[in-house]
């Protein structure tokens, strides 16, 4: 039997202590797999049956959008009770999915302190240090002796073991972060020492507000574990994980992947119930349909004028248009790339425009080249080939030329370019190929076999 046919089965009984010790014993990376082949109904029984912290634990297995359906279908009460348990950035995150009535719903049963770090975090922006920071952390101030803070990690052993404890934070009487200390460096200083004798005055920070790009630069250039996160007023309101920044950077980088392809909500998983897989496919595909009318209405134009006569053109069109679109893909692609890793901004559109026109003349050529020989192969008309090889050209630079400098100019209008680039490429690239195949094979009309 499938382990999850077995945890069906336990679920179905209602045999709690068979769930928590089948679920125990689950390996972690089989957890993700095992739980998504549940059907929606058992998987919000196992989270109502299990006690709340294994509950949390399965949570921070899944994708913070699914984990949201699971706690949007048990009752406010039982979903806080596995909320307190998360960490606060995965609290945040997944607060964050739900509609504002639903979550409110469940921070007011949730431990006010608890709660109040919830409402703190899920106001940031995600993609922000603020949006991925922990409020977990050491903080002491800085004229306590190191045997106060040796005295408060003993007494509090339970509390701080979920900790990712690697410094010490000591801060004034407003709260301020005034300096840093390397656990390391408390355990082997004497016991009567101030922690300001022997805290780094000027650690390396971060603002509430800092992108995920900036703290992946300071990550990059540092051999942090975390870097502590201040407000306007230097107020010291959590810290960022070196791990948190890498996963947001992966998240991102799949969130980029899903819009490119036509995901429009950038995540999407199989587990999701039917009608929300179903709208966030359809605010992709209906809009297509309209802009794919504007490309066909071309050929519409041209059906009297060449193709009712040239009707082996028509063959040939999808590969005209396939490879332009490729070419502009590959554009769109580096375009998104370079953006997200700052190495170009939107201001440099005259500057990737030009280098993406070097790029479609040469690859222009040599594509239409190679055409030209398919297509007098395939038909054995001269001129027929050569109005294709002779449209292709002009469509490769134009797409390279559209894929490079849209993403960017989309960037400066704060529109998501690896969303809607795809669509408007599509159909810009697809327009002029036609017209630039139709064009040329009416110009030609004379000298083309039917």
């Amino acid at each position: 039997m499938k382990p999850w046919q077995l945890l069906g089965q336990i679920i179905d009984l209602g045999n709690v202590a068979h769930l928590e010790a089948f679920l125990e014993l689950l390996a972690p990376s089989d957890t993700p797999y095992t739980i998504n082949r549940l059907d929606e109904d058992r998987q919000t029984r196992m989270l109502s049956m299990a006690r709340p912290e294994l509950a949390a634990q399965l949570i921070e297995h899944l994708d913070d959008s699914h984990a949201a359906d699971l706690i949007e279908g048990l009752a406010p009460r039982g979903a806080a009770a596995i909320v307190n348990e998360l960490d606060s950035d995965d609290q945040a995150d997944i607060l964050g999915e739900l509609d504002r009535d639903e979550a409110e719903a469940i921070l007011t049963h949730m431990d006010p302190q608890e709660a109040a770090d919830a409402r703190q975090l899920v106001g940031y922006e995600p993609d922000t240090a603020g949006g991925v920071m922990i409020t977990e952390f050491l903080s002491y101030h800085m004229n306590q002796s190191v045997s106060d803070v040796l005295d408060d990690l003993r007494n509090h052993v339970e509390e701080y073991a979920d900790y990712d404890v690697q410094y010490v934070y000591a801060t004034d009487d407003q709260g301020v972060l005034r300096g840093l200390i390397k656990i390391r460096d408390v355990v082997l200083t004497p016991g009567n020492q101030p922690l300001h004798s022997i805290m780094n005055p000027s650690p390396t920070l971060v603002g509430v507000n800092d992108s995920i790009d900036h703290l992946e630069d300071i990550f990059d250039r540092y051999a942090f574990n975390a870097v502590p996160v201040v407000n306007q007023q230097r107020d010291l309101v959590g810290v960022v994980r070196r791990a948190a920044v890498e996963e947001a950077r992966s998240e991102r980088a799949q969130r980029d992947l899903m819009r490119v392809s036509g995901i429009i909500a950038g995540e999407e998983l199989r587990s999701m119930p039917l009608i929300s897989r179903s709208l966030r496919r359809l605010a992709y595909l209906v809009p297509n349909i309209l802009l794919m009318i504007i490309s066909i209405s071309v050929i519409a134009a041209f059906e009297n004028l060449v193709l009712k006569d040239v009707i082996s053109l028509a063959i040939f069109l999808p590969l005209v248009a396939g490879v332009a679109g490729s070419a502009g893909n590959q554009a769109v692609a580096v375009s998104i790339r370079e953006l997200s890793l700052g190495v170009t901004k939107s201001s440099d559109t005259l500057r990737v425009l030009v280098k993406e026109l070097q790029v479609g003349v040469v690859n222009g050529l040599v594509v239409s080249a190679v055409v030209f020989v398919i297509a007098y192969a395939m038909r054995g008309d001269f001129y027929l080939a050569l109005v294709i090889g002779c449209a292709l050209p002009a469509t490769v630079i134009v797409s390279v030329a559209l894929g490079g400098t849209v993403p960017l100019i989309l960037h400066r209008l704060r529109v998501d370019p690896a969303m809607a680039s795809g669509p408007i490429i599509t159909t810009l690239i697809d327009f002029f190929g036609f017209f630039s195949v139709l064009g040329l094979a009416w110009l030609m009309i004379d000298y083309l076999n039917g």
